[in-house]
C-alpha cells in the first residue's frame, strides 16, 4: 500500500489551525486522475465541482457527482481517482482536511453526503477564504455552522461494501469493475469455489445486500462514471447490460431522484 501524506505534513493541523481547504485543478482533458492511498491524523472532505469522484475508503466504493461530498474518518486509508472526458483546464473541486477535534461529530464511517442549501451556500463563502482556512472569530463561527450541516446531511444511496472473505472480495472487484457480465448466482458460486449457499450467506453477512442489489449500485456506479465520460444514456445502458433503456432510466431515477439525461446539467457547477 503506498501511503501518501497531505501537502500540510509541515504543519498539522490543531486547534489553532483547524481546517485547511485547498483547491484541486484539471489541467488534462479528457481523462482520469489515477489514486493514492493514503491515511493521515485528519479527517477529509472531497467535493467535486466537475467531473466524478471515485472515492474507496473503509472497505467502501462511493461515487462522488458535483453536489456531493465525500467525508473520509481520520487515520482510515483511502484514495480517490477523478472521471470526465469533459473536463475544463481551471479548478475541478476542493479538499478539506479537518483537525481530530472538529471530526468527533462527524460520522464514524465514510459517507457520501449530500450537501444541503445551507451547507452549499457556506461552502461558496468558504471559498473565499484567501488562506484557505479561517482566520477569524466570524469565519470560524461559519466553519462550525457548516460542519453542523454536514453532520445532519442525508447520505447518498450509492455505497457499496466491499466483503472481507477473499474469494467474495475477488467477486465483488470483478462485479465492480464489469457489472454488465451476467454471471448468476451459481456461474459465480463455481467460479471461486464456494458453494451457493456460502456465497449467499456470507456476502448478505458482510455487505448487507442480495448479490442482486449489490450489482445494481454497481451498475448505477459505473453507468455514473460513463454518463460523466460523455457517452448517450442509450449507450450507457446498452453497455451496462440493461435490456431496455427504460429499465435504466427508471432505477437511476428511483435510487438518484433524476434520470441521466438531466444527471450532468444538474451538476455542472
Amino acid at each position: 500500500m503506498h501511503l501518501h501524506p497531505p501537502p500540510f505534513e509541515e504543519r498539522r493541523l490543531s486547534a489553532d489551525f483547524p481546517m485547511r481547504l485547498m483547491p484541486t485543478h484539471a489541467d488534462l482533458s479528457g481523462t482520469e486522475s489515477g489514486k493514492h492511498v493514503h491515511r493521515h491524523p485528519e479527517g477529509q472532505m472531497y467535493i467535486a465541482l466537475q467531473g466524478l469522484i471515485v472515492l474507496e475508503a473503509g472497505g467502501n466504493r462511493t461515487v462522488l457527482p458535483p453536489g456531493r461530498l465525500g467525508w473520509v474518518p481520520p487515520q482510515m486509508a483511502h484514495g480517490a481517482s477523478v472521471h470526465g472526458s469533459k473536463l475544463r483546464p481551471g479548478l475541478a473541486g476542493y479538499t478539506l482536511h479537518l483537525a481530530p477535534s472538529l471530526c468527533e461529530a462527524l460520522p464514524a464511517q465514510p459517507q457520501v453526503l449530500r450537501l444541503s442549501p445551507v451547507a452549499h451556500a457556506l461552502f461558496e463563502r468558504m471559498r473565499g477564504w484567501p488562506q484557505g482556512a479561517p482566520t477569524d472569530a466570524a469565519e470560524h463561527r461559519l466553519m462550525m455552522v457548516f460542519l453542523d450541516e454536514i453532520g445532519r446531511a442525508e447520505p447518498d444511496p450509492l455505497r457499496l461494501i466491499m466483503p472481507r472473505h477473499p474469494r467474495l472480495l475477488s467477486m465483488a472487484t470483478s462485479i465492480a469493475e464489469n457489472p454488465a457480465d451476467e454471471t448468476d448466482l451459481d456461474g459465480w458460486a463455481e467460479r471461486i469455489g464456494l458453494s451457493r449457499r456460502s456465497v449467499t450467506r456470507h456476502f448478505r453477512n458482510e455487505t448487507g445486500m442480495s448479490l442482486v442489489e449489490w450489482r445494481q449500485i454497481a451498475r448505477l456506479q459505473k453507468g455514473m462514471e460513463l454518463l460523466t465520460a460523455g457517452e448517450s444514456v442509450t449507450t450507457v445502458a446498452m453497455n451496462l447490460g440493461y435490456d431496455s433503456v427504460s429499465s435504466f432510466i427508471a432505477l437511476f431515477r428511483r435510487t438518484l431522484g433524476t434520470t441521466p439525461a438531466k444527471f450532468l446539467p444538474w451538476g455542472q457547477v
